[in-house]
């Protein structure tokens, strides 16, 4: 019965990625944006299917940080830093809002939704050049900062607030606002923007040299959607599975998503806890 369920379910990964394939060569032709970005949009949706469909094995987790790389120096030093996925999130508010100019980002978070639902959060944790930025200038340190599984609700009620107060903002102002203050950009492009700037880049900075990936944590509109996606119940997950407590996994998570013998809903499926050789965490 397991092995019919889990044949099933990898027909419908492979639907996914057909479908997905169909909806970004279509979005591709789109004059719209500029052609580079959606290409390299396009491919990196397809690749999110790959290691979707990968994600088990050994091999894929190898190439982890080269993808992250890739990702970071496409997106952010090549294209220069837009469209990103702050850019697809407020033209997914907007759009919602009734403005259809932006169906293209509308379609595009539609589309990592349907992805994270069916391969798990692979977006965050393997895909998001924001998230590799942070990642690349995190330095481990002995601080257990975060790591409390009390922290780990407060930072969600924290990143709910945030979800609520950029929409209702997007929504009022029915215009695109976050590009002009994201961090990001100015750094990536070297230049800062704006008074608003000379606060955000420095404290992204050198809060990522402490903490691992602080603005995913806390701000993040589309990782807070994404670790919503985790309550519906056939949403794919990371599980602990027999727990024997050995704690191998705890040391590999710089998310601190592992609390005693769950895995809590802010995994971002990066794989790392799998490197800890631990046949208690499995794919549900």
């Amino acid at each position: 019965m397991l092995d019919t369920r889990n044949n099933y379910h990898q027909i419908i990964k492979w639907i996914a990625t057909v479908a997905i394939t169909t909806l970004t060569v279509t979005v591709c032709f789109s004059q719209t944006y500029h052609t580079q970005s959606i290409i390299g949009l396009c491919m990196t949706l397809l690749l999110l299917c790959v290691i979707g469909l990968s994600f088990n094995t050994k091999t894929i987790q190898h190439f982890r940080p080269i993808i992250l790389f890739c990702s970071l120096i496409y997106f952010g030093f090549i294209v220069g830093g837009c469209p990103c996925i702050l850019f697809y999130f407020q033209g997914f508010i907007l759009f919602v809002a009734g403005n259809t100019a932006f169906w293209i980002p509308f379609v595009t978070i539609i589309s990592i939704l349907i992805l994270s639902v069916i391969f798990g959060p692979v977006w965050c944790g393997w895909l998001c050049w924001l998230g590799a930025l942070q990642e690349f200038i995190f330095k481990q340190n002995k601080w257990k900062i975060l790591s409390s599984k009390k922290s780990q609700k407060i930072l969600f009620y924290i990143q709910t607030l945030t979800f609520v107060v950029l929409g209702l903002w997007l929504m009022i102002a029915q215009r695109p606002i976050i590009c002009t203050y994201d961090p990001f950009i100015s750094i990536v492009r070297l230049k800062i923007f704006n008074w608003v700037g000379y606060i955000t880049v420095p404290l992204l900075l050198l809060s990522s040299l402490f903490i691992y990936r602080p603005f995913c944590r806390i701000i993040c509109p589309i990782g807070w959607l994404l670790f919503v996606l985790k309550y519906l119940p056939f949403t794919t997950k990371l599980k602990i599975s027999r727990c024997t407590d050995c704690k191998k996994c705890h040391a590999h998570c710089h998310f601190n998503a592992i609390q005693k013998d769950k895995i809590f809903h802010t995994c971002n499926f990066c794989g790392e806890c799998k490197k800890a050789n631990c046949n208690s965490i499995i794919i549900q």
